[in-house]
This record gives structure tokens, sequence and C-alpha cells, in this order.
């Protein structure tokens, strides 16, 4: 929860590499954080968590599909975006191997 954004796409790529070698083969990751291009495009969340990744000096947040490409190329075949009670906030992708 919360690890893509605090990194950039290097990182990412990385530890999503690692967890898709990790994971046995009907394992699933769970990617639960802030994601950009919130439904009904909420710009304050978008505003807001760009500041927090500027503040923290490292970061972005992603959009929800290219998480999922990203997870892709690391190696998962099946991603499924979920509905959340506040996408601003947060949003869920289920990856399976």
């Amino acid at each position: 929860m919360r690890i893509l954004h605090d990194h950039d796409d290097t990182g990412v790529a990385r530890l999503l590499r690692s967890a898709r070698e990790a994971l046995p083969a009907d394992g699933a990751l769970l990617v639960a954080e802030p994601m950009s291009a919130a439904p009904r495009a909420d710009r304050i969340a978008d505003a807001y968590f760009g500041f927090y990744l500027l503040a923290m000096g490292r970061g972005r947040a992603r959009t929800p599909r290219r998480i999922m490409d990203m997870m892709r190329e690391a190696g998962f075949r099946r991603t499924r975006l979920l509905r959340t009670r506040t996408p601003s906030l947060l949003r869920v992708i289920v990856a399976r191997p």
C-alpha cells in the first residue's frame, strides 16, 4: 500500500519484477495507492499528491493504465482495477501471473 508512487519508473519496474518472481503461479499482487486521473477529473487530489511527491523529492502519481502496463512489462498477465469508494484518495489494482 502506497509504495509505487514513492519511486521513479526504474524503481517501480524493479519492485514489480521482484514481486512477480516471488509469487507462486496462483498468487496475486495487490497495489493500493493514490493514482492520477481519478474519475470525474478530481483535480484537487491530483494537485495534492503532486505537491506531496514534490515535497518528498521523489516519485510520482501514475494512472491506473500506466501501472497496469508496467505490471504487464514485469510479467503479470492479468490485471484488474477494482472499484473503491474514494478513488481520488485510493485506487486498487490486482495483478496475477
